[in-house]
C-alpha cells in the first residue's frame, strides 16, 4: 500500500479579539487540505510568540501545550471523527523544542489499531506518541441546568498570569482526595471547542497540567520558582463532554518527591461523587533556577 505524504504549513496566529483586560486573544489553525488516502501527513508548525495562551509569561522554548494542542487540532482536520467517541493518547515529550527552527508534525499510517505521532524540530526528535479512538459505551448526556461558574485557582500557583487561561477552580481536599473543578473556557479562547455545547479534550488536558503545577506546589512543597519539564502524558477521555455537565479532576493524595512527579487523576463527571469518565497521567520533573539554566547550557552545548 502506498503512503501519500502531503506538506503543508500551519500558522499559529492571534486574533484581534480583546479580552476584558485589553489583552488579545484566540488562536487560528486553518484546516489542512486532506491528504490522498488519508495515510499519512506532515504539518509544519509555526510559532507565534505574541500568542497570548502559548505565551502566557515570557518563554525561551516552545511550551509543551502547543505540541498537545498542535496534534490536537491536526487529527481533528485530517479525520473525520464522528460523534460517541473516546481517545486513548499518549504523548512523550523528549527534548525541549526550542523557538525556532518550525516544528513538523508527522502522523505515520496505523500500526495495530494506532496511529502514531511524531514533531520533530530539525533532525531532533522532540516529542512522540500515539493515540486510538474508540466507540464510548457510556458517553456523557447534557445536563438541563449547566454547570455552575467555579472560581478559578491562583495563578501564579498553575503557572498562568492571565486570569482566562486559568483552566481550574480552587481545588479542595477531604477524605483522602483532592479535587479540582475544571473550567469552561471563553468561546474565543485557543482551548475553547470548535463544537458548540462541548468541551475541548484540550482544555481539560491543559485543566490536568495546571493541577499537576499545584500539587507539586502546594502538596509536593516545589518552590514557585521551581520550572517544571513535562515529561510524559497519558489521556483517555470521551470526546463529546457537554460544557452543561460540571467536570472534576480528583486524586487521591500518595507522597510526592522533591523533584519528580507522576500525577494519576480521576476524571469525574456530574455534581457530588458524579461518574468516572476518564483518566489524565502527568509525569513531569522539577528544576530549580540554576538547575534549569545548567539544563538550557547542556542543550545548547549540544546543539
Amino acid at each position: 500500500m502506498t503512503t501519500h505524504i502531503e506538506r503543508m504549513t500551519t500558522h499559529i496566529e492571534t486574533t484581534r479579539e480583546e479580552e476584558r483586560d485589553g489583552s488579545r486573544v484566540g488562536l487560528l489553525l486553518p484546516p489542512p487540505a486532506p491528504s490522498p488516502g488519508g495515510d499519512s501527513w506532515l504539518t509544519e508548525l509555526t510559532v507565534d510568540r505574541r500568542d497570548p495562551f502559548f505565551f502566557d509569561h515570557p518563554l525561551d522554548h516552545v511550551p509543551g501545550m502547543l505540541l498537545v494542542c498542535g496534534m490536537a487540532n491536526a487529527v481533528r482536520d485530517r479525520i473525520d471523527v464522528p460523534p460517541g467517541l473516546r481517545a486513548k493518547w499518549v504523548v512523550n515529550f523528549r527534548v525541549m523544542p526550542e523557538l525556532s527552527p518550525e516544528l513538523v508534525l508527522y502522523a505515520a499510517p496505523e500500526e495495530k489499531g494506532r496511529r502514531p505521532l511524531r514533531v520533530t524540530q530539525g533532525p531532533a526528535v522532540v516529542s512522540d506518541g500515539w493515540f486510538v479512538l474508540t466507540p464510548d459505551s457510556d458517553p456523557v448526556r447534557p445536563a438541563a441546568a449547566g454547570a455552575r461558574r467555579e472560581a478559578p485557582a491562583q495563578a501564579s500557583l498553575v503557572h498562568r498570569t492571565r486570569p482566562a487561561n486559568v483552566m481550574i477552580g480552587e481545588p479542595w481536599a477531604a477524605h483522602g482526595l483532592v479535587t479540582a473543578p475544571v473550567l469552561v473556557p471563553a468561546s474565543w479562547h485557543t482551548l475553547a471547542s470548535r463544537r458548540a455545547g462541548l468541551r475541548s479534550v484540550k482544555s481539560v488536558i491543559e485543566a490536568g497540567r495546571q493541577f499537576a503545577t499545584w500539587l507539586s506546589h502546594r502538596v509536593g512543597g516545589w518552590p514557585p520558582e521551581v520550572q517544571m519539564l513535562w515529561l510524559r502524558l497519558t489521556a483517555d477521555l470521551p470526546l463529546d463532554l457537554p460544557a452543561s455537565v460540571p467536570l472534576s479532576l480528583r486524586w487521591r493524595q500518595v507522597r510526592m518527591s522533591d523533584d519528580k512527579a507522576r500525577l494519576t487523576f480521576e476524571v469525574v463527571a456530574g455534581e457530588g461523587e458524579g461518574v468516572t469518565v476518564g483518566s489524565l497521567i502527568y509525569v513531569s520533573k522539577g528544576l530549580s533556577p540554576d538547575g534549569y539554566r545548567a539544563f538550557r547550557a547542556d542543550r545548547e552545548a549540544a546543539a
